[in-house]
Order: structure tokens, then C-alpha cells, then sequence
């Protein structure tokens, strides 16, 4: 019976001291990028990986002001004349443009948002910001060193 209890009592201590191990673990474990937001300018020229194993957007916060470039070329002078083409054009102006401009609107509302004062700017995990680096791979390197700096 004394056997027993032994046991009884040596297995309660390893699993009680378990999940203590297990966050150890998980605090000197390096930490994992699940989502990288890149902002930039059209002039920037980014390098990026093809096939990340994390969630990649890129997001070109002067894409508005090109797309309205894009149809003001093709709009006639005369302001009734603009008028009819847009109204004659906006399915297939809806068509072609609608992603880019919610796309455009969604980079410009999360840069916003992120309170983001310099281009290229990666956002990495919604929650640090890298200036200046125009290659998400050395931006993510950068972040895992600054993690793996502060976990020590």
C-alpha cells in the first residue's frame, strides 16, 4: 500500500510540474511570424519571398492616385462629355478596378490605423513595425532577432 502511494504521489508532482515545463518551453521558443504586411509606394521596388510560410500583403498606399490617373486619361475634356463616358463605362470600370481600389482602401485604412509615418514599412504579427527595409526576409530576420533578444 506504501508503494502505492509513493507512486500516487510521484505522479501527481510530474503532472503537476508539466504545464510549468511546457511554458518554459514556449517562452525560449523562438517566436513564430504568422502575418507580414508590407506598405510601400509604387517607386519601391520590394523583394519578397514567393511562397512564405506566413500570411503575405502588400499593400501600395499611392495605388489610388494611379488608378485615378489611369481614368482621367481616358475621360474627354468637356466635363458632360466625362460625365457620359463614366455612366456609358462603369461596369466595365467596376469591373476592372473594383479589387484594386478595396484593396487600395484597405492599405490606406490599416496604415492608418497602424499609425505608420515612413514608407516601406513591414508590419509583422499586427504588432511591429520595421522602417526602411525594402526585403521582407531581412525585415523578418530583424523581427526574430529582436524577439529572440528580448525573450533572454
Amino acid at each position: 500500500m506504501k508503494r502505492i502511494l509513493v507512486l500516487c504521489a510521484a505522479l501527481a508532482t510530474a503532472l503537476a510540474a508539466a504545464p510549468f515545463a511546457g511554458a518554459v518551453r514556449a517562452q525560449s521558443a523562438t517566436p513564430a511570424v504568422t502575418t507580414v504586411e508590407v506598405f510601400a509606394n509604387s517607386a519601391t521596388y520590394l523583394s519578397a519571398p514567393s511562397n512564405p510560410p506566413y500570411v503575405l500583403q502588400v499593400y501600395r498606399v499611392d495605388a489610388m492616385a494611379r488608378i485615378g490617373r489611369e481614368l482621367s486619361i481616358r475621360l474627354p475634356g468637356n466635363e458632360e462629355q466625362a460625365k457620359a463616358y463614366m455612366l456609358q463605362q462603369e461596369a466595365q470600370i467596376r469591373a476592372r478596378y473594383q479589387d484594386q481600389i478595396v484593396q487600395a482602401a484597405n492599405g490606406m485604412s490599416l496604415a492608418i490605423h497602424y499609425r505608420l509615418n515612413r514608407l516601406p514599412a513591414v508590419v509583422i504579427n499586427r504588432e511591429s513595425v520595421i522602417y526602411g527595409v525594402a526585403d521582407v526576409q531581412h525585415a523578418v530576420g530583424l523581427y526574430l532577432q529582436s524577439k529572440s533578444r528580448a525573450q533572454r
